[in-house]
């Protein structure tokens, strides 16, 4: 299979990269080539490349960014994410589509499922749940991946990091660490997510939406206890609550995968066996930048 991804250098992209070796054909044109907001130059790379399928990886995540620009968060996870889907259709590619646990307002706390009506707290969200409307209109053989949280050794090098690496980095340095303990999400490490687009993909499962995050949830707080246990490291951690924050996200985001068993597709694994792969394949880590999307302080 011809796989063209968009976005192809982050910590997703990098691990498709990965998961695609000795399996499929695979193009990453960097942002400096393509940008998904030009809708000639997305086109002209789909139509060059020939692919069977696009991934759309490319994203304006920051949140508090989003808020600030919401012209460039709605230029990338939306109108761009069309220009993608469109050129995909026109090649007769399948076209996947990257998205978020942030499309929900975490009003529920068990967590949602794939056909939930979507209810963005925030621009990034809105940005995203725009995008995969846009994206299913545009390209009827699509597919919406969402993950949540998601972790990836490419974050490590400084591409503006990732959750796990800021609580080493943190903890390395004698900080003390608090992490918002009532906020609930399945964290996601990137190989994996990569792993089940390529299943889907293979499998030629029906358009829609998937979520494709580890299986399981915890809060932010369980998660960053858990790192420094299967790491061995010791940290002053403490729980706080999330109170007020700059920008509003969701209490619960939880996704839940009911797709899978529906066709016969095997279980992801769970988040904490991720993590343990993780960190025992993590290669020696730059210092992070800051942004990482996370919830400590």
């Amino acid at each position: 299979m011809r796989v063209l991804v968009f976005g192809g250098w982050g910590q997703l992209g990098s691990d498709l990269a990965v998961a695609a070796e000795g399996r499929h054909t695979f193009q990453r044109p960097p942002h400096s080539e393509v940008d998904v907001t030009d809708p000639l130059a997305v086109l002209e790379a789909v139509m060059e490349a020939r692919p069977d399928a696009v991934v759309d990886a490319a994203a304006f995540h920051k949140v508090e960014l989003c808020e600030e620009d919401p012209g460039r968060s709605f230029a990338v996870n939306a109108t761009g994410a069309r220009n993608v889907a469109r050129a995909s259709r026109r090649a007769g590619a399948r076209c996947v589509y990257v998205s978020s646990d942030y499309v929900f307002d975490g009003e529920a706390p068990e967590g949602n499922q794939e056909e939930d009506p979507p209810a963005p707290l925030n621009v990034y969200g809105v940005s995203k749940a725009a995008g995969e409307r846009l994206v299913r209109l545009a390209c009827p053989d699509s597919l919406v991946a969402r993950g949540s949280g998601l972790f990836g050794h490419a974050g490590s090098s400084g591409k503006g990091g990732n959750f796990v690496e800021n609580m080493l980095v943190k903890a390395a340095a004698g900080e003390s660490i608090t992490v918002v303990d009532d906020q609930f999400f399945s964290p996601t490490a990137t190989r994996d997510m990569a792993e089940r687009i390529f299943l889907l993909l293979e499998r030629g499962v029906p358009s829609g939406i998937y979520h494709v995050a580890n299986a399981g949830s915890c809060s932010w707080f369980q998660f960053a206890a858990r790192i420094f246990d299967l790491a061995g490291v010791t940290a002053d951690l403490s729980p706080r609550p999330a109170g007020e924050q700059a920008v509003r996200r969701p209490r619960s985001s939880i996704l839940i995968d009911t797709r899978s068993a529906a066709l016969g597709l095997p279980p992801n694994r769970s988040w904490e066996d991720a993590l343990r792969w993780y960190l025992a394949a993590r290669p020696t880590a730059a210092p992070i930048l800051p942004g990482a999307r996370g919830a400590a302080g």
